[in-house]
């Protein structure tokens, strides 16, 4: 016996870009950098996700971000990089409602830095609400053969 299951797969960027100053801030900082979270070429991710709360290193005023409009990003100065969870939530009733990330966000010292890395995502048999909103945001529809015994 067999049946068909369907695959929405969307693909999400996380990344960073930092300039290095050419003189340091009164309280040290190298560096003035931004972490994002974006649809790649453009594609409108926002149609799925929910929010993304990013978690700085507590040493930073308010160190959880939360972000529920694009572009999903922060944007501080430092002296040093630290890892930095990432979570997305996303517009569903069903699990996952959410997905977390550890981001490296490293400096290079006396540079600049660009940095990005692509996520696969894939969702099985989401309601139809849910992939509606995925196909919305480029999410690429496949179907699988699955069998029992």
């Amino acid at each position: 016996m067999s049946f068909q299951s369907q695959n929405i797969q969307v693909t999400i960027e996380f990344g960073h870009h930092a300039t290095f100053r050419k003189k340091p801030s009164a309280e040290g900082y190298t560096h003035d950098w931004t972490v994002f979270v974006r649809g790649p070429e453009g594609s409108k991710i926002q149609h799925y996700v929910e929010k993304v709360v990013f978690q700085l290193h507590e040493s930073f005023s308010k160190p959880k971000r939360v972000v529920k409009d694009p572009p999903y990003q922060v944007s501080e100065s430092g002296y040093a990089g630290f890892n930095l969870p990432i979570v997305i939530y996303f517009r569903s009733k069903e699990k996952p409602k959410k997905l977390s990330f550890d981001y490296d966000l490293f400096l290079h010292a006396d540079q600049c830095t660009n940095h990005v890395h692509y996520e696969q995502l894939t969702f099985t048999n989401p309601n139809e609400e849910f992939r509606q909103k995925l196909l919305k945001a480029c999410g690429v529809s496949t179907f699988v053969n699955v069998c029992t015994a």
